[in-house]
């Protein structure tokens, strides 16, 4: 018996006060299950060695959407807000992104079953994480993207990426999955941002924080994906694939996920303990076509009770998307169903709807028939939604595996939800699709293909018959007729509406037509101007669902105005009413604004000679698809390589060439801060009675969270043959809070004040800046290299160094005058002294 398709189908500090507290604290609390907020965020500090396999650093992130969610190699989701560790500051389930606004404090999925009628449950609960990654390196997160190299899936004619006829057979994962020498060549890439990871529940690690777990040899494959379009960015939808990989059957195996939801902004206290809890088991009717697709929402909800004054205007919702069925009902549930939902506190015993604290209370929760009431009192809640049983007589037996999709959907109020919802059902049904290219097979509503060597019996579901199929004889049959039926009784659609219809025998999840990708950029920083430039890989990906070249333009954008609210971050990028439109730039076509892009050409200014270089190493056969496959001359960057290895590409007819685009931003201010963001937009074809295009019709545009890039404008360093040690100065000065306020940041663990004074007008060279009060005191020392031999090709050498006003003892400066002085380790520059005040 076995459950949903191979995997290789679709795979590709604080003080030392508070670390001292954390290291002996941390593991007497675990044992005892569930941590209260109180109890983690006095301890802070830093995560104990033991656990430094697994991604604490917050690096991985989705943040291409309005959602914007921590994602870790060890299933949990969510980044423990005000735990005091370094993923702590990354976004758990911030909404609109670059708000400060959270719903999550964590969550992740849980696995249950009977083992010699013992229950055992295998979790990612806080304090125990008995799922983990193997602890080499190698099992990490991996992150990519719908038109990414190796990552053509279905529809696409070219899914077979690597021409070996198996198509995704290599997931990426680091390995060389088909030993064929490559590694993550051939794999299937989902939605503008995917993240992929695999954890077990049998690892010695895993006793680490729960001495009593008893695995149950699971092995578990985690997808994720999120869009950057307006209509599908309010969600982030998570695939699990589970695989058996112990030598025991499991019996009555169930799938549940976990949500600790905290809802309301970072910065407000305590915002956990006024949420409200609710379930939604609604229906609706979604038009797409000609017809009426029903959509159901089995969800547990989160709210804040009285909305924070209106700061906090969403609900977020914990999604049932799909989970392996059958028709029968005897190995699996026969449809997608909710079997509980179960809401708990830790403000309460167990028996009186509080927090488990054993295996045993655990899968009660999970087998347990029905639901919890939605909750009337706000308080810190938990909540559980399950699936199962699976496996029926036979059990989840060695070599079996499942499928379990969720997804994690906010909107603003519950209308909102539910509207954001149903397009996360929508993305997740997909389309279908004619791969066999048979109009005899997917016909007559029937989709599922039975095919056996040995006669084989089939259940109708409609009727409850029994047709026997011989064997060696493919037949199509109508697996999911009761649904179909009910779809259209409750959808009312004149045409009766079914899966299987014009030889369309294949269901493709999880897709939404998109954008092309956005190109990749650079930005290099100058005094009073910012040059961004792109290359030409929005152009070379065909939509993803109509399979068409349709690049139409770019469009290049700044966000100005950006503060770091809490929970955001560089990496993560502004909210998206900072973003504004710069320039638009598209083909000649009859498409207003028809600017052409011609304008915007680059031809880089580095040696022919690096391009001529790169043309004979083609020429001779090497293997080439970035500077760091083949390094780089002495002499030249990587910026440069890359560059010339694009052109000497394109020179060559080689698949994988670039062109290159460059705009110029002269309207910035040095020191402020801004991202950039460079956007591909797609068109529509309108065509004639004869099949002839008559015009082009506005079509899709990339969102600028999908990929931006930050930008500080530098001042200009000095070189020794023009050297004025009098071009040196302080900005601003004084500094004052009004003087501080234009360039002020929230703080974070990295930066704790979020102020800055420049120094600018540095010497070219490696110097370091001594800090002084009046009195002599060192206060602090900058080091700071602007040297030649530091410039990488992408930036100016910067004449700027920056510093947090906290002095060599971690402790903020106060009011006064201070002394600074600048000297080079060459000495080929005069040294320089001069004062600045600070007034607080």
């Amino acid at each position: 018996m076995s459950f949903g398709r191979a995997l290789n189908q679709r795979e590709q500090g604080g003080s030392f006060r508070r670390v001292l507290m954390f290291a002996l604290a941390l593991l007497p609390l675990f044992s005892q299950g569930l941590l209260a907020h109180q109890e983690i965020s006095d301890m802070g500090g830093n995560i104990p060695s033991a656990l430094n396999t697994m991604t604490w650093d917050g690096s991985f992130v989705h943040n291409v959407g309005e959602l914007q969610m921590n994602i870790t190699n060890f299933g949990v989701f969510g980044s423990y807000p005000s735990w005091g560790i370094q993923m702590s500051e990354a976004p758990s389930a911030q909404w609109p992104a670059g708000s400060g606004v959270e719903y999550l404090w964590s969550a992740g999925i849980w696995c249950g079953a009977l083992k010699g009628g013992n229950a055992y449950v295998s979790t990612t609960q806080a304090g125990q994480w008995e799922f983990r990654p193997e602890t080499d390196p190698i099992y990490t997160v991996y992150r990519s993207f719908e038109g990414s190299r190796g990552g053509n899936r279905s529809p696409s004619p070219a899914v077979d990426d690597d021409g070996d006829g198996p198509a995704d057979e290599d997931p990426i994962d680091g390995f060389d999955n088909d030993g064929d020498g490559l590694i993550d060549e051939d794999y299937a890439a989902i939605s503008n941002q995917m993240f992929r990871c695999e954890y077990r529940d049998d690892l010695p690690e895993s006793f680490n924080n729960s001495p009593d777990h008893h695995p149950l040899f699971l092995r578990v494959v985690q997808e994720s994906y999120q869009w950057e379009n307006d209509r599908v960015d309010d969600f982030v939808g998570v695939e699990f694939s589970i695989f058996n990989e112990g030598e025991q059957t499991l019996e009555d195996f169930y799938l549940a996920f976990f949500a600790d939801p905290d809802v309301g902004p970072r910065s407000l206290p305590n915002n956990y303990e006024d949420d409200l809890l609710d379930i939604e088991t609604g229906q609706s009717c979604v038009r797409k076509g000609s017809f009426n697709i029903p959509v159901e929402f089995p969800m547990g909800i989160a709210m804040d009770d009285d909305g924070d004054n209106g700061d906090t205007e969403g609900q977020v919702g914990i999604m049932f998307l799909g989970h392996s069925t059958d028709p029968k009902g005897e190995i699996a549930p026969e449809r997608v169903q909710l079997r509980t939902w179960q809401a708990f506190s830790g403000q309460a015993a167990f028996s009186d709807g509080g927090d488990p604290s054993n295996d045993n209370e655990r899968y009660q929760l999970m087998s347990s028939m029905g639901s919890d009431k939605p909750s009337e009192v706000p308080r810190d809640y938990r909540m559980l939604l399950s699936a199962g049983p699976f496996g029926g007589e036979e059990g989840f037996a060695p070599g079996d595996s499942l499928v379990f999709q969720v997804a994690f959907v906010v909107g603003r109020g519950r209308e909102g939800l539910l509207e954001n919802a149903a397009q996360a059902k929508m993305t997740f049904d997909g389309n279908w699709f004619n791969l066999d290219e048979n109009l005899d097979t997917g016909e007559d509503c029937n989709e599922s293909l039975i095919f056996s060597r040995d006669p084989v019996d089939w259940f109708n579901p409609c009727d409850s018959t029994i047709t026997t199929i011989p064997g060696n004889t493919p037949t199509w049959v109508n697996n999911d007729c009761l649904f179909e039926i009910e779809a259209n009784e409750r959808c009312a659609n004149p045409i009766y509406w079914c899966t299987g219809l014009d030889g369309k025998e294949t269901q493709i999840n999880w897709l939404y037509g998109s954008p092309p990708p956005p190109p990749n950029i650079r930005v290099w920083m100058t005094e009073g101007k910012n040059v961004v430039f792109w290359d030409n890989f929005s152009e070379s990906i065909p939509d993803v669902s109509e399979l068409i070249y349709d690049f139409e333009g770019y469009r290049i954008w700044r966000a100005d105005n950006w503060k770091r609210p809490y929970g955001s971050s560089i990496e993560n990028g502004p909210s998206s009413d900072l973003w504004m439109l710069l320039a638009e730039y598209d083909h000649v076509n009859g498409l207003q604004p028809d600017t052409g892009l011609e304008i915007l050409r680059y031809q880089p200014n580095i040696d022919p000679g690096l391009v001529t270089y790169y043309e004979e190493a083609l020429l001779s056969g090497t293997n080439i698809g970035s500077a760091l496959d083949f390094l780089p001359p002495q002499g030249f960057s990587l910026a440069d390589a890359d560059t010339a290895i694009g052109l000497a590409k394109t020179n060559l007819g080689i698949p994988g060439g670039s062109n290159y685009y460059r705009y110029e931003d002269s309207r910035v201010h040095t020191g402020m801060h801004y991202f950039y963001s460079v956007t591909a937009m797609d068109h529509v074809p309108v065509y004639d009675d004869q099949g002839d295009i008559l015009r082009f019709d506005k079509g899709l545009s990339g969102d600028p969270s999908a990929g931006f890039t930050y930008a500080v404008p530098q001042s200009e360093s000095q070189a020794a043959w023009n050297y004025d040690k009098n071009r040196i100065y302080v900005v601003p000065n004084p500094a004052t809070t009004e003087t501080l306020e234009p360039w002020a940041l929230g703080s974070n663990n990295e930066d704790p004040t979020g102020l800055k004074v420049e120094f600018r007008h540095l010497p070219a060279a490696i110097c370091k800046i001594r800090i002084y009060t009046l009195s002599g005191d060192l206060v602090q020392t900058i080091h700071h290299d602007a040297s030649s031999a530091n410039s990488s090709g992408d930036f100016a050498s910067t004449g700027t160094a920056i510093w947090d006003l906290v002095s060599r003892n971690g402790q903020d400066v106060c009011s006064g005058i201070y002394l600074y002085s600048v000297h080079t380790e060459d000495g080929n520059f005069e040294p320089f002294v001069d004062k600045f005040t600070i007034i607080r």
